[in-house]
């Protein structure tokens, strides 16, 4: 594994930063327009032309998120704010989410049924893994989590789907299967896309992970 070195300045040849961050190279700039503000007629050295671009280069940089200019992306205020919004959003979605699954019984262990639309039989399959970190405001649906007040249509890699981790029955084969919808408090679906034909019908209690609720992890690559 390799590992990135620090920058070195080819100014001052301190480590840490390059030429552009050098405090000393735009004290030196800074020094010398102090001392000649008077003078409009005087030449600029390099070393002041060269800070000023600097300069004008934050000034001038325009960011992809919000296409003002003065900050990138990565700095950006409005893409922070939008993002604290999801993520207390996806607080209140869980609690939701956790609420209607206690009450279904859906757990690991739980016996469930998937109904066949063109036939009357079901396959039974038993739940072996909930997938938890799956169930993020990612997986959620347009009604109960508004498409562009949460700019979803920002989310890296879109929309995901929640998804569930059973074994067969019949040949205990391992496969996934969406979650059935739920709805929320006003009758929206929880889910951005879930499953009609299951059935519990051995339920068993959930347990998420203990921070599942309140936990940010998977909004740092939301965006």
């Amino acid at each position: 594994m390799g590992y990135r070195n620090s920058p070195t300045c080819s100014h001052c040849w301190q480590q840490g930063h390059t030429k552009r961050g050098c405090p000393k190279y735009r004290e030196k700039a800074e020094a010398w327009l102090e001392e000649n503000k008077d003078n409009k007629d005087a030449y600029k050295p390099h070393y002041v032309q060269q800070v000023e671009r600097y300069k004008n280069i934050g000034k001038n940089r325009k960011c992809s998120w919000c296409d003002e200019h003065g900050h990138n992306k990565r700095t950006c205020p409005d893409k922070k704010e939008v993002l604290d919004k999801n993520i207390a959003k996806n607080k209140e979605w869980r609690r939701q989410v956790l609420d209607r699954i206690e009450e279904a019984g859906l757990g690991v262990g739980a016996l469930i049924a998937d109904k066949n639309r063109y036939s009357e039989g079901q396959k039974l399959y038993l739940v072996v893994d909930m997938n938890w970190n799956r169930l993020n405001l990612r997986t959620s649906g347009n009604e109960c989590v508004e498409y562009y007040e949460y700019q979803k249509h920002n989310y890296r890699n879109g929309s995901n789907y929640p998804e569930m981790t059973v074994s067969s029955i019949d040949d205990l084969r391992t496969k996934t299967l969406y979650y059935p919808q739920f709805k929320d408090a006003d009758d929206n679906g929880l889910f951005y896309s879930a499953s009609d034909r299951l059935e519990i019908v051995s339920p068993s209690e959930p347990n998420p992970p203990s921070d599942w609720i309140d936990d940010e992890s998977w909004a740092k690559k939301l965006f």
